[in-house]
């Protein structure tokens, strides 16, 4: 078995070339031979470690966005002589999107413009996910006012991935920045009326991420929330209650009726 930095290694020796089939080919090789009979998955840990060492061979690369995104589109997609299986393909968006969050520590504006290109392709909560954790949290940290309007721009899309997206991107930035619980639930409050179960259980989860560094911020909002008559509102206080005190649990639960 060969370790991350030559797996790494051999993806970008087939990028630099520019050939994305041959890119791909290689990625599906190799990342096949790390699996057993008894795992039949490419651990997380190990996608995420030859992300981090793909994008130190591509640092100083002036055509690696450009690849990425090639790469990107058709991990994304598919190339029609090549055997795509669902799972390979999203272990390499894994990589690319790992990569992407190493590079935006150096490369903001270019890792922002990434985002917003491929933003309306997305097509699954594992991916979203990942964006939000590894690279829409960090540039968030980075430059917080922009990103935030620009996930105020994402919670209007009619696409429920979008909108996930954005407030996926709360849990790992309130990690990141713990005292900013005040700008995040004010971000919060513009989708407590969410329809849809996939954003509603990111908005959950969010607030339960909030509480752990500010409870009673989050009891104060959730208790103004609570007497909305709304019934998805109502569920996202349920969801986002659960880290709470079991006082004030039981007292949300008696306005929501739950």
């Amino acid at each position: 078995m060969k370790d991350k930095k030559e797996i790494a290694k051999l993806i970008y020796e087939e990028l630099k070339k520019g050939n994305i089939e041959s890119t791909l080919n290689t990625i599906f090789k190799e990342l096949e031979n790390e699996k057993t009979d008894k795992l039949k998955f490419t651990k997380t840990p190990l996608l995420n470690s030859i992300g981090q060492e793909l994008a130190k061979l591509l640092v100083n690369e002036d055509w690696k966005f450009k690849t990425l995104m090639d790469l990107w589109k058709t991990s994304q997609y598919g190339i029609e002589d090549i055997d795509y299986r669902l799972k390979s393909r999203r272990e390499v968006r894994r990589i690319i999107i790992v990569c992407l969050g190493s590079l935006s520590k150096r490369y903001y504006e270019d890792v922002k413009k990434f985002i917003t290109l491929i933003v309306s392709d997305l097509q699954d909560w594992e991916t979203v996910d990942s964006l939000a954790l590894f690279v829409i949290s960090n540039l968030a940290v980075q430059n917080q006012k922009e990103l935030f309007y620009l996930m105020e721009q994402w919670i209007k899309s009619k696409d429920k991935w979008v909108r996930r997206l954005a407030v996926a991107t709360i849990p790992p930035y309130i990690m990141a920045r713990s005292k900013e619980s005040e700008i995040c639930l004010g971000f919060l409050k513009k989708v407590m009326k969410e329809g849809h179960k996939d954003v509603k259980k990111a908005i959950g989860w969010a607030l339960r991420e909030i509480t752990k560094k500010d409870s009673n911020a989050v009891f104060e909002f959730l208790l103004r929330w609570a007497k909305v008559e709304d019934k998805n509102t109502r569920w996202i206080v349920k969801e986002g209650m659960k880290k709470l005190p079991e006082e004030q649990q039981k007292l949300l639960r008696s306005l929501i009726g739950g």
